[in-house]
């Protein structure tokens, strides 16, 4: 195969890798928010038969496949990042023949130890802390009226729940609040979709976040009357 056709190979796929990154990146953050994977046994939502948490996998695989991409980039134009490198720093054309090899793997070694300086130091970083359980969805209407759940924690469940990003058939799956109890609430119209995002929704009919959640704990407290 011909330099230049492995270069045009290389940037393509490189170029259709970040292309899915991005299309990865907009799923997992407007089309499966967070509060829709599912986890501990609630029900979850799915695109094309994947939760969240697999698009972030495809997400996380993809990155990697763009790196060792961009590396052969590299390589492959190896001559020319030394030579540019060489120019950066100052360095005489006329000693650049000895030196420009080692300005590349240096500044290659600077990247490496920057990009595991970086990773090292998140591990080290990380907390352990207290989260709250996600409720099962199946399960929300029964747990909600137990007698004695106190009022904060079911805005504490709210709270952590309902997202702006979210829609109204989002919200009914997270929190068992049927759409219909949302639109009442709310005072949107019956004609409102259940596939419309809570944020978008409050900016054109006057509401916030906080009025969402006092309604969902509300109906998570008392019940759900459809």
């Amino acid at each position: 195969m011909r330099r230049n056709t492995l270069n045009f190979l290389i940037d393509t796929l490189a170029l259709l890798g970040l292309f899915v990154l991005i299309a990865t990146g907009l799923v997992i953050r407007f089309v499966l928010p967070p509060g829709t994977g599912g986890r501990h046994g609630g029900h979850g939502l799915q695109l094309w038969g994947m939760g969240r948490h697999d698009w972030g996998d495809v997400h996380f695989w993809t990155s990697v496949i763009v790196g060792v991409l961009l590396l052969i980039h590299l390589v492959l134009h190896w001559s020319w990042v030394c030579t540019t490198l060489c120019g950066l720093c100052g360095v005489d054309r006329a000693a650049r023949g000895g030196k420009r090899n080692a300005f590349g793997v240096a500044c290659l070694i600077v990247l490496i130890f920057l990009f595991g300086g970086f990773v090292w130091y998140a591990s080290s970083a990380v907390q352990e802390v207290d989260l709250p359980e996600e409720i099962p969805a199946d399960t929300q209407r029964s747990d909600s009226t137990v007698p004695g759940r106190h009022k904060d924690e079911n805005h504490g469940v709210a709270h952590d729940l309902v997202r702006g990003s979210m829609t109204l058939a989002q919200v009914e799956i997270a929190t068992g609040v049927s759409v219909a109890t949302l639109k009442r609430e709310l005072g949107l119209p019956d004609s409102i979709s259940g596939d419309d995002r809570l944020g978008q929704l409050g900016r054109r009919y006057g509401f916030d976040m906080k009025k969402v959640r006092e309604v969902v704990a509300k109906h998570m407290r008392h019940g759900d009357e459809r």
